[in-house]
Formats: C-alpha cells, structure tokens, sequence
C-alpha cells in the first residue's frame, strides 16, 4: 500500500473533504496509478451541486479523466510497465460478453463500473485502475492535455462518428465551452465546415480561434434562421453540447437541411417536441450518443498527437486547487476544461 490524498466527496452542496489515505497494491489485471493530471468535468461540478444523484459509492473520490504513470501492476498484468504513461477515462471496466460490449457499444455495457461512481476517481494523488481499460499516452503529448482525450475530446468524436461527418459537411456545434472548442477542431479535422454557436462573445472569439468558419450568438441573432443563411439550405449535422436549455435542441433540429442528423451530447431536463411530418418527409435523424468508447479515446490521443487538436483547457496547481477549480467552473470563470496538475 502506498499512502497519498484523496478529495472525497462525502456529501452533495459541501465542499470535497482532502484527506491521507492508503492505497491498496492492485490485485488481478489492476494497476496503480500516479495520478498527474485530471480533468475537472462538468458532471461532478452537477453531482456535487445536488444536481445529479449521488454515486452508489459514498463517500467516494469524484474525477473520470485521468492521466497518470504507472506505479505498480498486479498479477496477470501484461503490455502495461511501471513507468508507463496512460490515461483512464469513466470506463473503469466494462465485460465484454454482454449484447453490448459484443456489438461495440460498450458504453452502454450492462455491467459497467464507472470511474468516481463505483470505484474512486482521480481528484486523488494516486487511482487504481483495469489494466485492460488504461491507454497509452503518446510521447508527445503533455500531461496537462491528455486528459481531454477521455472524454472532452471523445465524446464529441464519438458523435462526429455516428453521425458519419465527413469531408465536405456542414456542422454545426450548438454550446461553445471544453466540449465545443473540442469539436469544432474535430469537425475541421475530417474536413467539414463549422459554424459554432453560443451565448458569449469571448468564448464565440475563441470558437474562431480554434478554427470555427463562422459563429452564431443566440442572444443577438435568429439562430435557426443565420444557420440556414450561412449553410446555404441547413446544417448536415449538428452537435448539441447545451446541458441547460432544450430549446436549443429544438432550434437545431429546424436549422438541418433534408437527412440532416441532430445528435445529442448534452442533456438537460425536460422533453423534446419535434414535428413528425417535418421530421419525416425531411428524413431528418435524431441521434442520442452517450459519451465513448475506447477506441473514441485512442483516436482522440491520436488527433492530440498529430496536433489536429489542442485542447482550451485552464490550468490549476496541485490537489487543493480543486476547490478552486470548482468554484471556477461554477461561476462561469473557466474558457475550456480546468485541469488540476498534481505537484
């Protein structure tokens, strides 16, 4: 066992309690990891605000994307060496035999174990982690970006995918923060081209900078009609990131040209009403992608790798930072991912 601090969050609308702690050794196909970097998700920020129900795990260490080294390996261990740079993402571990890991949606594996919900998450200086569910981390890549490729990278790639955007598309992304910044750069990577909507002009500012084509306010402007003008005819995809507002998914949907794909990534409460006919005679698609795969989060290291993405991330010193970074995110502070790098 190695000792180290842990950010436990014991209970929702209080502050994450940092407290020393034993490790355990990893047992069979684990590994321990040196936590270097972590990525601060919106989602804990709402699990901790009361917002989203508590894990089953309680107390638990919140904190799903992880860039570490390894430390120690457990019997059983092969391909993963202490000294090795990998990442862990929210798929702490999923079978592989259910109907969904056997038809590659292991997302939506029957027995998923989740990293910061059923097991301790990485706001901590060391995680233990499945061998089989860590992934390399490119040479070239630092610590402070390689956490994006677990999910703020991977999720919008993974809705790029099922979609099918390729060359020559038009995409819209509806939401510009971490996960927008991140999509705009994918959608330019495969091609396509992008107009970036959202409320604030300084993050509007930085969707351009990033490689956006053109950018929409909401506030200012129609935005179903400006996407129709600058699509010429409505968007192939869009890419809804908005976690608050279900009105805006229903502007996405009325600004997709015919067999246009609307895919959600975001989530807030409530119900979506669409037009049937509409919807029909436009072959228009309605796609629900929930977060990613492994093989979403390799390629996500390898467009980091190949510079075809840099994430917009902030970055925050050492554990304690967290409660800062928080406070931060909370507060509408943060231009893309805060990331804590460990001391």
């Amino acid at each position: 066992m190695v000792k180290g601090r842990a950010a436990f969050f014991v209970e929702p609308k209080k502050p994450l309690v940092i407290k020393e702690v034993e490790f355990p050794d990893p047992s069979y196909d684990e590994v321990l990891l040196k936590v270097r970097a972590v990525g601060v998700c919106h989602t804990d920020l709402a699990t901790i605000d009361g917002e989203f129900p508590p894990p089953p795990l309680m107390p638990t260490v919140l904190g799903h994307e992880i860039a570490g080294e390894v430390v120690e390996v457990g019997q059983g261990v092969k391909g993963v060496r202490p000294g090795d740079r990998v990442v862990l993402s929210w798929l702490w571990h999923t079978c592989g035999k259910c109907r969904y890991c056997r038809r590659g949606d292991e997302q939506l594996c029957d027995n998923l174990v989740e990293t910061g919900r059923h097991v301790l998450g990485g706001y901590a200086e060391y995680v233990l982690a499945k061998a089989s569910h860590v992934l390399p981390i490119p040479d070239n890549v630092p610590w402070e970006y390689a956490p994006a490729a677990t999910d703020a990278i991977a999720t919008p790639f993974k809705g790029l995918r099922v979609a099918g955007a390729k060359e020559g598309d038009v995409v819209a992304v509806w939401g510009v923060g971490a996960l927008g910044f991140n999509a705009i750069q994918v959608a330019k990577a495969k091609g396509c081209t992008v107009i970036a909507l959202g409320r604030s002009e300084t993050k509007l500012k930085k969707a351009l900078e990033v490689g956006a084509d053109r950018v929409v306010n909401t506030v200012k402007e129609d935005p179903v009609k400006r996407v129709v003008e600058l699509s010429g005819g409505g968007v192939d995809v869009a890419l809804q990131l908005v976690p608050t507002d279900i009105v805006t998914y229903e502007q996405a949907f009325y600004s997709l040209r015919k067999g246009g794909k609307l895919v959600l990534l975001g989530y807030p409460p409530g119900k979506l009403c669409l037009p049937v006919i509409e919807w029909g005679l436009a072959e228009k698609w309605v796609i629900a992608s929930l977060a990613f795969t492994r093989y979403d989060i390799a390629e996500s290291l390898r467009l980091l790798a190949q510079g075809k993405v840099k994430p917009v991330i902030t970055v925050y010193k050492g554990l304690e930072s967290i409660h800062q970074a928080l406070d931060d995110l909370r507060k509408g502070k943060v231009l893309g991912r805060p990331v804590i790098v460990m001391d």
